[in-house]
């Protein structure tokens, strides 16, 4: 009786110092968190070996997350998954569908995103730009002819656009000509010219009279207004001020005007022909709505495959700028210890249960032995 009691005491103590041993060694993985000191000399095996190993720790996971988890082959396999970019378009047009349908005004979407803009601000903007450009075209084409300022198809229909003017002259010509005053002139005018002409003048102004005279010019006039020759020659006349003026340098034309009462008018009527009041007014979901089919459907899938496959040819260098391992070791290194420990408990709990189990049976197995060899040897 007194053997099996020594045995079974040895077998107890045994197990008790395996296991509180163990148990000591995973405490001691990461206690104490601060190294411990007597006076000035250092306590051994203080602090824990993670806190002192953190740093070391930290450079080797981001090592092992740059070289083996997240790695550029990794993530080009994965995006080149056909499943990963049918949930991408998804969960994409899920989010841009809810964009889309906001109605919140546009105005109100631009200030989001720092752009404050409202109707007379952005008026003058237009303006002001408008001239701007206005008057930079004039700088850098002064020296230009107008003629090649002008595109190939306006100056091809440029005979048309002259003709129907000289046609319209020559209908304003003749309706004036025909008229009672145009009369009146062409009376006053062949009196003041028969009065200079002295005695002939008064022989032919006795023998036919104004009136007479007059009423006989008259349609005569009015005749070769209305005829081709006269159209023709319009036509010419127009045709070669036209000649002339796209011929000459835009400079030229421009000393004849006051360029920048033409820019700031240019300008006003830029930014009051828009209605941006409407713009801005006018909701997300309403600017939106033309092309939200053609957005969701076609634009976006298509962004996203085209965006994968130049994030998959560019993925070595941007991971490398990026800096993942960088990353992780700061991480790593700005963690408390305590977190770490937590960390890591939650994950091996379990384990770290069976070892202090473990070095408990074991610690009773060798009690067990030394119980059997003092026995023997006593």
């Amino acid at each position: 009786m007194q053997l099996l009691f020594i045995i079974v005491t040895m077998v107890i103590i045994g197990a008790i110092i395996g296991g509180i041993t163990n148990s000591l060694a995973i405490k001691m993985l990461f206690r104490p968190y601060e190294p411990k000191y007597i006076g000035k000399w250092r306590v051994p095996l203080t602090p824990g070996l993670i806190p002192k190993r953190r740093q070391e720790l930290a450079q080797q996971l981001g090592k092992m997350v740059v070289e083996h988890l997240l790695t550029p082959e990794g993530l080009k396999r994965k995006f080149g998954q056909a499943e990963f970019q049918q949930q991408l378009t998804v969960w994409a047009q899920s989010e841009v569908t809810r964009l889309l349908e906001t109605e919140t005004t546009a105005q109100e979407a631009l200030a989001k995103i720092g752009v404050y803009l409202n109707e007379p601000q952005l008026r003058e903007k237009i303006s002001n730009w408008t001239e701007a450009q206005f008057q930079q075209f004039l700088k850098e084409r002064r020296a230009t002819p107008v003629k090649e300022l002008i595109s190939a198809d306006w100056l091809a229909n440029a005979d048309q656009q002259i003709d129907r003017a000289a046609t319209y002259v020559q209908q304003q010509l003749v309706t004036y000509v025909d008229s009672e005053d145009a009369k009146v002139k062409i009376g006053e005018m062949i009196d003041s010219y028969l009065e200079g002409k002295g005695f002939l003048g008064n022989m032919i102004s006795s023998f036919m009279g104004n009136e007479g005279l007059s009423e006989q010019i008259h349609p005569i006039i009015v005749d070769y207004v209305r005829s081709t020759d006269t159209k023709q020659m319009i036509a010419q006349l127009l045709q070669n001020e036209f000649e002339k003026i796209i011929n000459q340098p835009l400079g030229t034309i421009e000393e004849k005007f006051d360029a920048q009462s033409i820019g700031k008018a240019l300008g006003k009527l830029a930014s009051n022909s828009l209605p941006l009041e409407k713009w801005l007014t006018s909701t997300v979901k309403q600017w939106t709505t033309p092309i939200k089919e053609q957005l969701l459907s076609h634009i976006l899938p298509t962004l996203i495959t085209k965006t994968l496959a130049v994030l998959e040819q560019r993925l070595d260098v941007i991971m490398e700028k990026f800096g993942l391992e960088e990353v992780v070791e700061k991480q790593v290194e700005s963690f408390p210890v305590e977190r770490v420990e937590q960390l890591i408990l939650a994950i091996s709990k379990k384990e770290f249960k069976l070892i202090t189990y473990l070095g408990a049976l074991l610690g009773g197995a060798i009690g067990l032995i030394q119980g059997l060899i003092v026995v023997v040897i006593g």
